[in-house]
């Protein structure tokens, strides 16, 4: 079978044909229909996530595929991006009908994501959020899904043309994050804030009302700034971290999670996919993301 493989960090990908996998005890294989990727494969390719893999390793955490001809999404630590994976059974997820295998590729990191991180920071119905990188994967998913807990959503992103798609999604209030002083103090502030940036926490908290709460999902503009603990306590602030892997691990949790997500996926939650690209192609996919010229999810079909 082919698969990309990482053979030293920072360096390219190189197309390798490799053994078909063999499953060990537990474990299923998946034939590979298209492979949603994540800001964390590109940190992972260079060396710069939370948990370091040596290579050589195939990148991608997140696939979908078929086995014995039905269909289901995976979540894994790496090895996406090849023709067929072997992953534990536990790692397999439900697939609504309805959905295309880009949709679907799309859907369970982002959308697992934007539950469990709202969930942890202990949204209620009526409470008001800020999504950053709203025209993004995890944005456009976070924008749903705060909808459909019953949230008022404060969408921002970095360019005045991005924030159409949130506001078609169901943002209430829409702002460039030059405008967010401004636009944040209109909407009567908010009492979360989904933290991707990472490198202006100050500027961050200042936008959240006495008692707010922060939930620290990634740095996608850099290493994060440093944070003056007497500005939590002044106004009984938060900040939370929060990391996907370990929580799959809490099948309680994950089956919560999907008894939300999946009834409503295809539906009311529609998986935003942005440009796809063929398998072949699959270094552009990667610079792609990290050109951040896209909005929604970039996938790499087979």
């Amino acid at each position: 079978m082919r698969a990309w493989v990482q053979e030293r960090l920072r360096g390219p990908l190189v197309l390798k044909e490799l053994p078909d996998p063999t499953p060990g005890p537990g474990e299923v294989v998946l034939e590979v229909e298209a492979v949603g990727l994540n800001f964390a494969d590109h940190l992972m390719r260079l060396g710069g996530y939370l948990t370091r893999v040596h290579p050589p390793f195939v990148p991608g955490m997140e696939a979908v595929g078929r086995v014995a001809g039905q269909r289901f999404a995976a979540l894994m630590g790496h090895g996406a991006l090849a023709e067929r994976i072997a992953v534990p059974r536990e790692a397999l997820l439900p697939v609504p009908e309805g959905l295309s295998p880009e949709e679907a590729a799309a859907y369970p990191v982002s959308f697992l994501t934007a539950y469990l991180a709202l969930r942890q920071a202990g949204a209620k119905p009526g409470e008001k959020v800020l999504v950053q990188a709203a025209a993004g994967a995890l944005g456009t998913a976070a924008v749903q899904v705060a909808k459909a807990m019953g949230l008022r959503v404060l969408a921002a992103a970095s360019r005045p043309e991005k924030l159409v798609l949130p506001q078609t999604l169901g943002a209430e209030a829409t702002a460039t994050y030059g405008e967010l002083p401004e636009k944040a103090k209109a909407f009567g502030g908010v009492d979360i804030l989904l933290e991707v940036r990472g490198n202006l926490l100050e500027e961050s908290l200042a936008l959240l009302n006495p008692g707010g709460r922060l939930v620290y999902i990634g740095a996608a503009e850099g290493e994060a700034a440093s944070l003056n603990p007497l500005r939590l306590m002044r106004r009984n602030l938060t900040v939370t971290g929060f990391w996907l892997a370990p929580l799959l691990r809490q099948q309680a949790l994950v089956q919560e999670a999907l008894g939300f997500l999946l009834p409503r996926l295809g539906r009311e939650l529609k998986p935003v996919v942005g440009a796809v690209f063929p398998f072949l192609e699959a270094e552009a996919a990667f610079q792609a993301l990290i050109d951040r010229g896209h909005t929604g999810k970039i996938v790499v079909r087979l």
